[in-house]
């Protein structure tokens, strides 16, 4: 089966490799130079990068300068009244780096200088493996990008041999992606570095056969955690979604293959909501509507986790919310602050049972579990504020209305008589 223009990122691999040999001090070092992403833009003695090699920086400056230059460089691009432009990207931003740790990057770089052989090679190599098959792809064609920044600079491609690729002779003062196209799908790796020492990486990809087939498709569990906000009035939720793809293929939509993003499953949404947000993944992953989401990257074997949160204001009396579920959902969880707010649940049935969460110890929650949920259900929440007796602006309503009812009834006495 061939699917056209498709793209499914893969498990991002580890950008770097780890394993060191200077010790647990030099070790946490190393992991600094990584976690301030000095490595997105410098080596050391590789020559230049999207930043200037750090092999050479000792014979321009200062410890103290560079020290300087770690911290706030726009400080030292003032003193000496110039930018290091490197054509086509941009000077090196404040990456708030405390002065312990500019001390320790400081020691790094210095030590490394000493221990590494200027302008080594790399290599990258590795196997492609089919999980649906259990078994290594021979002439399998792999695609190996090199990358300054979000610029593709150059490609190179090889065939497997058995199963197996590899990359010689490549410069290590660029950043790396991989590419496969297997089955309609285009796989991908983030963008990877090579420390200053390291001159060899091994990549282990996998692959997936592709299925149009939903019934291996199944929603585990949905959690409505719900919170208060009371200067806004409005309640937040938190919808958290557990899918689970129970085959051993990538599933890949149902819908027409002419048509360019696939529907891989759709999700319902409660009726006049706000602020709909995805923490976990771009917008631009899901198709949108006042009814629903729709996911629209390709599903691997095992479990996704797809996470929205929006929100809801509530009116003075009651608030209601409802939707109808789009797919079987073996059990439902929510989690309501009761002691804020009142709260029901109408068309389903319920176990209810008070909850304690440990982050939120002063508040007291709820927890309402429904099970085996099916497509068509309607589910209606209904919200009332606790406070309402205490607002003001709702105390004032009272009065008015109380103020016109006596009015009104004064004038039927009167008028009667």
């Amino acid at each position: 089966m061939r699917i056209a223009n498709l793209f499914f990122l893969l498990v991002i691999f580890p950008l770097l490799n780890l394993e060191l040999y200077g010790g647990e001090d030099e070790s946490a070092k190393e992991r600094l130079f990584i976690e301030k992403r000095c490595i997105t833009c410098h080596v050391i003695g590789r020559g230049r990068f999207v930043g200037p090699d750090l092999y050479n920086v000792f014979d321009k400056y200062s410890d103290k300068e560079i020290t300087q230059w770690i911290q706030n460089p726009q400080a030292l691009y003032k003193k000496y009244s110039k930018i290091p432009i490197n054509d086509g990207y941009p000077p090196m931003p404040n990456l708030n780096v405390g002065p312990e740790d500019a001390k320790k990057l400081l020691e790094y770089i210095k030590k490394t200088k000493e221990s590494i052989n200027r302008g080594t090679k790399v290599k990258i190599s590795g196997n492609i493996k089919n999980f649906t098959k259990n078994k290594l792809l021979n002439a399998q064609e792999v695609q190996l990008e090199s990358v300054m920044a979000d610029k593709v600079i150059s490609s190179k491609k090889v065939a497997t041999k058995k199963g197996e690729f590899s990359f010689d002779q490549l410069i290590g003062n660029i950043a790396y992606r991989i590419k496969i196209f297997y089955d309609g799908i285009e796989y991908s790796t983030d963008k990877f570095y090579f420390l200053p020492d390291e001159n060899n990486k091994l990549v282990d990809l996998t692959v997936f056969d592709s299925t149009q087939d939903i019934k291996n498709i199944a929603l585990n569990s949905t959690h409505l955690i719900i919170s208060y906000e009371e200067a806004s009035g409005s309640i937040i939720i938190a919808e958290i979604i557990n899918v689970d793809n129970k085959s051993k293929s990538i599933f890949v939509g149902s819908n027409d293959f002419s048509e360019k993003v696939r529907e891989i499953n759709s999700y319902s949404l409660f009726l006049g909501i706000s602020d709909l947000g995805f923490p976990h993944r771009g917008e631009d992953t899901f198709l949108v509507s006042e009814t629903n989401v729709v996911d629209t990257l390709p599903m691997p074997p095992g479990n996704r986790r797809i996470v929205f949160t929006y929100s809801k204001r509530l009116n003075m009396f009651s608030t209601n919310m409802k939707k109808t579920f789009l797919n079987n959902i073996d059990s439902l969880t929510i989690i309501v602050p009761e002691n804020k707010l009142s709260f029901e649940i109408k068309g389903l049935k319920y176990l209810k049972k008070e909850t304690q969460i440990k982050e939120l110890a002063d508040e007291s929650y709820t927890t309402y579990s429904i099970s085996n949920i099916k497509k068509g259900d309607i589910i209606n929440l209904q919200f009332k504020k606790y406070d309402l007796l205490f607002d003001p602006k709702a105390i004032i309503g009272f009065i008015f209305i109380l103020f016109i009812l006596v009015v009104l009834g004064l004038k039927r006495l009167k008028y009667k008589k």
